[in-house]
Parts: C-alpha cells; sequence; structure tokens
C-alpha cells in the first residue's frame, strides 16, 4: 500500500495555523487556558517568545494546537449530536474561536484527502480521522462549536517535548533546529498517548501490592 505524504501547501497550513495559535497565546485569555497543563515556567516562555522565535517554532512540521484527537469520550461526544445545529446561530467569539474553526477545517480536509498526512501532522488514529471525514464540514464546526474547551496545547503535560521545541526548536542555527524538530515530531508520534489520569496514577502508586518473590527450590 502506498502513502501520499504531506505537500508543501500542508506544511505552510499548519506553519500558518501554529503562528496563529502562538500569537494568541499572547493575547487571548481562551488561549491562554488552553495552555495550562504546561508547567509555569515553560509556559511563561512560550508567551514571552519574540517574533522570530515564534516564527521558528511555528515551522514545526506537525501542529502545537490540538483538538484532543486521542480523547475518544469527547469525540463520541461531539459526533453523536444529531441535533442539527446551525453553525450561523451559534456564538460567534473572537480570534481564538476563528482559528478552532480554521484549524478544523484543514483537519477536515485531510481527513478527506489525505488522512495520511493528517495522522503525520497531529498523531490522530485512522479511526479519528474517518469519523471526521464522514461529517460535512458545515456540521462538524456546527457539532464542535459548543465545545470551548475543545482546542488545547499539544501534550502540554510533556516537559521534555517542550523543553525541546523551546530550546534548540527556536535556535537560531537551522540545522539544530531541524533537528529539534524531527525529534520532537518522532516523540509525538512514538510517544503513547495519555491513557492514565493523575488522581489513578497517585492511587496505583499508593497501593500496596504484593512483591514479587523468587520461588526456591
Amino acid at each position: 500500500m502506498t502513502f501520499e505524504g504531506p505537500a508543501s501547501v500542508d506544511y505552510r497550513n499548519v506553519s500558518a495555523l501554529n503562528r496563529a495559535y502562538l500569537s494568541l497565546l499572547t493575547s487571548n485569555r481562551h488561549a491562554r487556558q488552553s495552555a495550562q497543563r504546561l508547567s509555569p515556567p515553560l509556559l511563561g516562555r512560550i508567551t514571552s517568545l519574540t517574533r522570530h522565535q515564534a516564527d521558528r517554532l511555528a515551522a514545526t512540521p506537525f501542529m502545537l494546537l490540538s483538538f484532543r484527537e486521542r480523547d475518544d469520550r469527547l469525540w463520541s461526544q461531539i459526533l453523536a449530536d444529531q441535533r442539527g445545529r446551525d453553525l450561523f446561530t451559534t456564538t460567534v467569539g473572537d480570534d481564538y474561536d476563528r482559528l478552532r474553526s480554521a484549524g478544523l477545517g484543514f483537519v477536515w480536509q485531510l481527513a478527506r484527502q489525505n488522512p495520511y498526512t493528517l495522522r503525520l501532522i497531529c498523531g490522530a488514529s485512522l479511526h479519528w480521522c474517518e469519523q471526521i471525514a464522514e461529517r460535512t464540514v458545515f456540521g462538524l464546526l456546527a457539532a464542535a462549536a459548543p465545545h470551548a474547551d475543545l482546542l488545547e496545547l499539544r501534550r502540554a503535560n510533556d516537559t521534555e517535548l517542550w523543553r525541546k521545541l523551546l530550546d534548540n526548536g527556536i535556535c537560531r542555527d537551522t540545522r539544530v533546529r531541524a533537528a529539534a524538530h524531527v525529534s520532537a515530531l518522532q516523540m509525538v508520534l512514538t510517544r503513547p498517548a495519555e491513557t492514565v489520569s493523575r488522581p489513578w496514577a497517585v492511587a496505583a502508586g499508593k497501593s500496596a501490592g504484593p512483591g514479587l518473590r523468587v520461588a526456591e527450590d
């Protein structure tokens, strides 16, 4: 089976969406809330980037903004909405809402035309791509409109990833920056998505399970 890789226009769209999102992180309350899982020091860095640093970071080969593609419960709720919402009667928001709509439109187009590329630029599952492609673009935007928390910073809880992106990922040296971007993409694509919430993880850590014993002859 052959796969059609991303075209240059796909990367230009990714960069444009990333740049718009980074800009909103410095000026928009809703965008700032979408990055709250990022550690305070890193949040301070990403919201104080210079224009040139933001341009370098925006050139990563994947979307820095996430539509919570791996949250099956949320997307089951969104896509199960059969009430036929009218996109033009939903509350019209600010630049943050327009970015969310533009991003979803881009995602929908790729899901229909080249899901392989969509999986590369946002680490989505094939099932998610197929679900998105089944909707009309207006139906998708209308169904997603009531979910103000849909958009968030990708892997905001992954400190190692964001240290890499906010250090070498904005370096002036083109070779160092490119290597950091490719390494970050690999981390996004190969690291498993978060499957255990923090309370469960803490509870598991506190449980007193039986220890391993070596059987004696």
